[in-house]
């Protein structure tokens, strides 16, 4: 059976805002001296940047947006799997029947519940993968919704330019050591939750909001 959805914090293992990489301000072309063309490049190297990292596993066991929607797959999972059962046991049931029969059926008879049969297993397999189809479409839609999510929030987290730069931060991944002044995960997780618990209701007060004209 399908897997369950992996989530991953794809916020990206980089997020790059504009102001890593100032525009040069209109000289009205006239050539600056080389030498301040270099100091203007000398102090944007030397500026410190401001960086922080979201702990990804984190995010991923807690955001309850994503809690949800793995619920939502594993419910979907099993009604799927029940779906199929049904079928299969409605399958052999008719081979049972046919196999009673079998005794008495004429050559044609035979042939005509082979085919029967066959019939039914190819119904199976067709159902089958109709539902992966769907359950791989919803899987799909959630990673998408998830990953819109994430670059919506950080855009209004960092509306104001304060940081540089917002990575993902994993145990035995590319990044070794970081200091721990530079986590803002637990501020990140909060607000996500906020925010998504705020849309849930609004999503419900809109559903129970008689519809105008009525």
């Amino acid at each position: 059976m399908m897997k369950t959805i992996s989530y991953f914090i794809g916020i990206c293992s980089v997020f790059a805002l504009a102001s890593c990489n100032p525009e040069a301000p209109d000289t009205g072309g006239v050539d600056k001296p080389a030498a301040k063309t270099q100091k203007s490049i000398d102090n944007i190297e030397s500026r410190p940047l401001n960086i922080a990292f979201i702990f990804g596993d984190t995010i991923n066991d807690k955001y309850n947006f994503l809690i949800d929607a793995r619920k939502e797959l594993e419910s979907e999972e099993k009604v799927m799997e029940e779906r199929v059962n049904r079928k299969i046991q409605k399958a052999e049931n008719r081979y049972r029947e046919l196999q009673q029969q079998s005794t008495t059926m004429s050559q044609a008879d035979m042939q005509e519940a082979q085919l029967e049969l066959q019939n039914l297993d190819l119904e199976i397999r067709q159902f089958q993968e109709t539902l992966a189809t769907d359950y791989r479409k919803r899987e799909t839609e959630l990673q998408k919704e998830y990953i819109e999510k994430i670059d919506d929030f950080l855009e209004e987290f960092n509306a104001n330019g304060h940081y540089d730069m917002i990575f993902n931060y994993q145990r035995g991944g590319n990044v070794l050591w970081v200091k721990d002044s530079f986590d803002i995960t637990d501020s990140v997780l909060t607000q996500l939750n906020d925010r998504y618990a705020k849309g849930m209701a609004e999503k419900k007060d809109a559903a129970n909001r008689p519809e105008s004209g009525k």
